[in-house]
Parts: C-alpha cells; sequence; structure tokens
C-alpha cells in the first residue's frame, strides 16, 4: 500500500482530524463511564482509571487535533500542524507539553498497578505515607524531565541553517507558512537526549514490574496462608486482566511504530511517511484503551450493552414496521 501522500503535510493533518472527529466522542463517553457508571466494587479504582483515562484522551487530542506534529527525518525536528499553531501557540511550548503527556500516561499507568497493591496488601504499612513521596517524586520527574531538552534547543536561525547544510534533501519542507522548528542538531546533544530517553523508559518498566511483581507475589502467598477469600480472589483477577488488556494493547499500538522507526533510523531508511503513520498509530492509542475498559470491564460492558442493544432493538422494530406498512399498502 501507498502511504507516500502522508509526506504531505496537509494529507497529514487531514488525516489527523478524522481520526480526531471519531476520537472525541469515545473519549468523552469513556469519561462518562467512570464517573457515573462505576459500582461502589470498584470505587477505589475509579480515580485512579479516571486519572488514566484523563493523560491519555489529552495526548490522544494533543497529537491528533491540537499540534499535530509532522516529523521530518532524520532532522531533529519538523512543525506542529494543529490548532495550538494556528493560534501562535509557543512551537517550544507544544513540544514540552506532548513529551511531558507521555510521561504522564506512563506514571498514571504505574498508578493503576500500585493502587491494586495498596488496597490490597499495603494499607497498615509504611507504604501509606511512602506512596505521597513516591507519588510527588514521579509527577515532579514527569513534569521536569524534558525541561532539559527544552533549555538546549538551539537559536532557530542557526540550527536551520546548519540542517540545511547536513540534509540540503529537507529544504523543501521548509515553507513560509510552515518552517522547520529544530529541537537538537548537535549529535552530543542528540545523543544526551536519547540517553535520558533510555533512563525514563528503564525506570518506567523498573516501577510497574516491582508492583506487578508484588501484587502477583503477595496474592499467591495469600492463596496458601488463606488469608484472601476465593470472591475476592476471583474479582483481583477479573480486574486486573481486564487492565493487562487495557494497558497492553494500547501500548503496543504505541511503541511498535517507535522501535520501528528507531530501526530504521539506524538504517537510514526513515521517511516522513513513515513517521505520520507512527503519529497517527500513537494518536489512536487512547482510543483503543478506552474501547477495550469499555469491554474487557463488566459494569462499563453492561452499561453499552443496556444504551445500545436497546437502540438497536428499536432500530428493528422500525424498520419491521416500516416494511409491514410499505406491504400492507401494496
Amino acid at each position: 500500500m501507498d502511504f507516500s501522500f502522508l509526506s504531505q503535510p496537509y494529507y497529514f493533518s487531514f488525516c489527523l482530524y478524522l481520526i480526531a472527529f471519531f476520537s472525541v466522542p469515545i473519549h468523552v463517553f469513556g469519561a462518562y463511564c467512570i464517573l457515573f457508571e462505576t459500582p461502589q466494587t470498584m470505587k477505589h479504582v475509579k480515580w485512579v482509571m479516571f486519572n488514566l483515562h484523563f493523560w491519555n484522551c489529552w495526548l490522544d487530542l494533543t497529537i491528533s487535533l491540537f499540534s499535530q506534529p509532522f516529523i521530518i527525518p532524520p532532522v531533529f525536528g519538523g512543525y506542529f500542524l494543529g490548532i495550538l499553531n494556528s493560534l501562535g501557540v509557543d512551537i517550544k511550548l507544544q513540544v514540552y507539553i506532548m513529551v511531558t503527556l507521555l510521561i504522564m500516561v506512563a506514571v498514571s499507568t504505574i498508578a493503576i498497578f500500585e493502587n491494586r497493591f495498596f488496597l490490597l496488601f499495603a494499607e497498615n504499612t509504611w507504604w501509606r505515607y511512602g506512596r505521597i513521596v513516591f507519588y510527588i517524586v514521579n509527577y515532579a520527574l514527569a513534569l521536569l524531565y524534558f525541561v532539559p531538552t527544552v533549555i538546549l534547543i538551539p537559536d532557530q536561525s542557526l540550527a536551520r541553517r546548519e540542517i540545511f547544510k547536513m540534509y540540503p534533501q529537507v529544504i523543501h519542507f521548509d515553507t513560509p507558512d510552515h518552517s522547520i522548528y529544530v529541537v537538537a542538531y548537535d549529535m552530543e546533544i542528540r545523543e544526551y537526549i536519547g540517553y535520558r530517553q533510555l533512563i525514563s523508559l528503564g525506570t518506567v518498566i523498573i516501577e510497574g514490574s516491582t508492583f506487578l511483581l508484588l501484587l502477583h507475589c503477595n496474592i499467591r502467598n495469600s492463596i496458601r496462608k488463606m488469608t484472601i477469600s476465593e470472591s475476592t480472589l476471583r474479582l483481583q483477577r477479573t480486574f486486573l486482566k481486564a487492565v493487562y488488556m487495557q494497558i497492553s494493547i494500547p501500548a503496543i499500538i504505541m511503541i511498535v511504530p517507535q522501535i520501528v522507526l528507531n530501526v530504521l533510523g539506524y538504517l537510514y531508511a526513515n521517511s516522513p511517511e513513515m513517521n505520520s503513520l507512527a503519529y497517527m498509530f500513537m494518536s489512536i492509542h487512547g482510543a483503543s484503551a478506552t474501547l477495550i475498559m469499555l469491554y474487557f470491564h463488566t459494569p462499563y460492558r453492561q452499561f453499552c450493552s443496556r444504551i445500545f442493544c436497546k437502540k438497536l432493538d428499536l432500530l428493528k422494530i422500525d424498520v419491521n414496521y416500516a416494511n409491514t406498512t410499505a406491504t400492507d399498502n401494496n
């Protein structure tokens, strides 16, 4: 399939607006379900689920609607095509917001598993107070993570001259309406940013894996000591299974394209259309997480069934009535 049209900013922007058009109702409906259809049995996870949904939603909409990043490899930069750009919002601020939202999604994902561990096994331990420090540090690091990169963003006139010398093939992307914005062109700074990305990714993986391991070890220990009831165990396993699906599938949608882009980058085979495809996939990760949440969490699935199945039944009745009336008239 030919995706070369995605190397054109206009078509890329149009595709993202189309994705946003379908994503917004999904996000709004998902938020409504969490806020108003979460049963009492799930009240302790209601706000951590909403927290994850909130950051997922804003990351999706930042990519598909508000900013629309058009990346131009091999340059570490590009330009924005979205609503915020039309409103004249500073590009540096948009870059910071987009990266910070990505980290916030990771932190709020970890919070889901930490919340389960705390409520089940650590509510009456030192972790009751330790978790406050844990959250403060995590959210502070998320907010500060991209600040060093923002500080190191070079003077744009100089940076653009340098990248046009290094990569003359990208000059045609630079237009009066959309000047290429360079985040970094010095290889040492790019390597420094890459190392920080690896450290942050490793931190997220270690934290998430730690709480998953603690959860499973404590559940197994509780089963052996018979300190947890069969019904509670069944509920927790069902909930965790739903959360795994809610997180893993969207994570694959986000991560796989990035891995492909990194491999292509090392092979010097990257292209604007490949980056555009990757960001289009990223822009649906939150909507896909919402749909998976609505399907795998039983209370939300039952609520959706009551609404949509009832409407389908009414539609069938209307169609049958119309057909019967037409037959009678004949």
